[in-house]
């Protein structure tokens, strides 16, 4: 199965950040980033808010995916709180 990339909601207290994250498994079409899009905001957090991606992100998200799909599905993307 080849990577697909899953769009994904990181929010936190003051901010919230749209990005695009590869993952070893199937995504559904409609949570599915466009291939032009960036990959988004780093792990490392930014200056402004203060937002740092959890540990085992990836891992979250795939979790996520297989909890909620349904809801994920609603929304248009996976929601994951910011560390």
């Amino acid at each position: 199965m080849s990577p697909h990339r899953c769009r994904v909601k990181l929010v936190g207290r003051a901010c919230e950040h749209d990005l695009c994250v590869t993952l070893q498994r199937g995504v559904p079409p409609d949570l599915r980033c466009e291939d032009s899009a960036p990959r988004g905001y780093g792990p490392g957090g930014g200056s402004s808010c203060g937002c740092r991606t959890p540990e085992g992100f990836d891992e979250l998200i795939a979790r996520e995916l297989r909890d909620n799909l349904q809801e994920s599905r609603r929304r248009g993307f996976v929601l994951i709180r910011a560390a």
